[in-house]
């Protein structure tokens, strides 16, 4: 499975801020134009994702795994700034627990100037909170995954 950050500049008069847009893949897919990727919208850059809130949006295409350039409707642009592998260790309704590994080609974010983000065996938690909201955290190394009991509020 595959995954891509994607930095998306929205139109100044737009009410909601640029952001980053972490796309997931959960499923094969035969087209591009097919709708196999979770999507969370967070608003620090990649190498700031330690414990951070983020919002879900709406499955998108797998077209988004490669793609930069403008999004129809005017709404705004994205451009590709990593993309790479997905291990997903859990994936269900409330609890996203996965681990990157970065395509060695992505070395810079031209987005931020951040340098190198070493994404390579990082875990993360993304933990729905309520409907949209979640949580996403880095997870230390060698963590195991955090279950939750069904007994949990």
């Amino acid at each position: 499975m595959r995954f891509a950050v994607l930095h998306h500049t929205l139109p100044e008069t737009n009410i909601r801020p640029s952001h980053w847009d972490l796309l997931l893949q959960f499923a094969d897919y035969q087209s591009h134009e097919e709708k196999c990727l979770d999507c969370f919208e967070l608003h620090l850059p990649p190498d700031h994702w330690s414990l951070l809130e983020a919002s879900q949006l709406p499955s998108h295409r797998a077209f988004f795994l490669n793609y930069s350039g403008p999004i129809s409707g005017n709404r705004g642009s994205v451009q590709l700034v990593l993309a790479g592998e997905v291990q997903w260790h859990v994936r269900d309704a409330s609890n996203l627990d996965f681990e990157l590994t970065v395509d060695p080609i992505y070395t810079v974010d031209p987005i931020c100037n951040v340098g190198v983000w070493d994404a390579n065996g990082q875990r993360f938690q993304l933990t729905r909170q309520e409907e949209d909201h979640w949580t996403l955290q880095l997870q230390p190394p060698g963590s195991k995954t955090q279950k939750r009991s069904r007994h949990s509020p």
